[in-house]
């Protein structure tokens, strides 16, 4: 029997009451129990609890720095997070957040001391950085108390939304034209990630055993990586090569585009499907080398300089404008909802807008004509109901 305040009546006959004490790590509620053979006494006990956790609550706020914060955060979150995202939050947090706040209290933070960060920040960095400066700052201080006020003001809401480098028709002909007419595995990886939307961790860490030519799809298992050493030693490298799962941890198969079936057809049969796309052998290309690779094409190409993103990018824009549904793109790119893909590919091009502005018509003299008579008709009619009824009542 449940009687409201999170006390229940067990079916032993003791009384339950449940403190919600925040989330574990896995995301389910933490509760304590407390039993007694009354409800007034287990609500006595659950009202003083509470009393407790409060008090011993504000002493951890008042005492507590928010470095130390932090960190205790980040330890904690660290087990779900894949290795980049600890060492990237962790590089963020000493490398602009701590050197403004090292010595602040956690009771000192308030929204003026955030926005006052916030604002020299954004001096120096993009949009994207300060929104992880902002996700760094809020689990931090949600870490320390689940009840602190979350800093709700998003440092990007209103900063201008810069459009996405996408290769224009003329750049993507003359790029895959420059492709087409090399043959070495690292143009074919370039082609790959142009008609797929593969990230470039994505396309090192593909080997053939990934590629299934028989049902044409690709299947993203993996990204490559070099991140820092988390736990370095003396004589340890400063970085390592690390393979993990795709971002958000999102495996997903990709369809094969047909421009790219006899492309790979043809270069299959010389390789083991453990073999690495990139390499042709067991060791992988790493992210670094194939961009220094993409780089050299480019500049071979004659083409301008841009990042390897911009393939994705491309790739995503012309899905959008060649009339794709957003769901199956969202997917295809391995986004954790469709609102990322749209907020994302909204920049299309113009060429795509000037045909889409044909779509727009007017009704000419002709269809108005006929929409003022079909209008009219149901009064006509209504007018001849009631001149048929006056009539009527006259000859009465």
């Amino acid at each position: 029997m449940r009687t409201g305040q999170n006390i229940y009546k067990r079916k032993d006959g003791r009384w339950e009451a449940r403190v919600f004490l925040g989330k574990k790590s896995n995301g389910r509620p933490h509760f304590k129990y407390l039993y007694a053979s009354t409800y007034r006494k287990v609500l006595f006990l659950k009202n003083n609890y509470e009393k407790m956790l409060t008090l011993s609550n504000e002493t951890t706020i008042s005492t507590a720095l928010f470095s130390d914060s932090a960190y205790k955060w980040l330890a904690d979150s660290s087990r779900r997070w894949k290795p980049a995202t600890y060492i990237k939050y962790k590089n963020f947090l000493e490398k602009y957040i701590l050197p403004e706040w090292n010595t602040l209290y956690v009771r000192e933070i308030h929204q003026d001391t955030y926005d006052k960060l916030v604002e020299h920040l954004a001096q120096s960095l993009s949009g994207s950085s300060l929104h992880t400066i902002n996700t760094i700052i809020n689990g931090s201080l949600k870490h320390t108390k689940n009840s602190l006020p979350i800093l709700c003001k998003n440092p990007i809401s209103n900063q201008e939304k810069h459009p996405l480098d996408v290769l224009s028709d003329s750049e993507s002909y003359d790029f895959l034209l420059y492709l087409k007419s090399k043959d070495s595995l690292t143009t074919v990886g370039i082609q790959l990630a142009l008609f797929s939307g593969i990230r470039l961790g994505e396309l090192c860490a593909l080997t053939w055993e990934d590629i299934d030519l028989k049902e044409q799809v690709l299947h993203i298992r993996h990204t490559l990586q070099r991140i820092q050493n988390k736990e370095q030693y003396f004589g340890e490298p400063k970085t390592v090569l690390y393979l993990g799962s795709p971002k958000n941890k999102r495996e997903r198969t990709v369809p094969l585009h047909p421009q790219m079936l006899p492309i790979l057809e043809r270069i299959e049969r010389n390789y083991q499907s453990s073999d690495y796309l990139l390499s042709g052998n067991s060791s992988p290309i790493e992210p670094r080398t194939m961009t220094s690779r993409f780089k050299k094409v480019l500049k071979s190409c004659g083409i301008r300089d841009f990042h390897f993103h911009t393939l994705r990018h491309t790739f995503a824009t012309r899905c959008v404008e060649s009339g794709m549904q957003i769901k199956a793109l969202s997917e295809m790119l391995g986004h954790s909802s469709v609102k990322i893909t749209m907020d994302r590919y909204v920049h299309l091009s113009m060429s795509f807008k000037q045909s889409q502005i044909t779509i727009l018509r007017f009704p000419d003299s002709e269809i108005i004509n006929r929409q003022e008579t079909s209008q009219n008709y149901p009064k006509r009619q209504e007018n001849m109901v009631e001149t048929g009824v006056t009539s009527w009542i006259e000859r009465i």
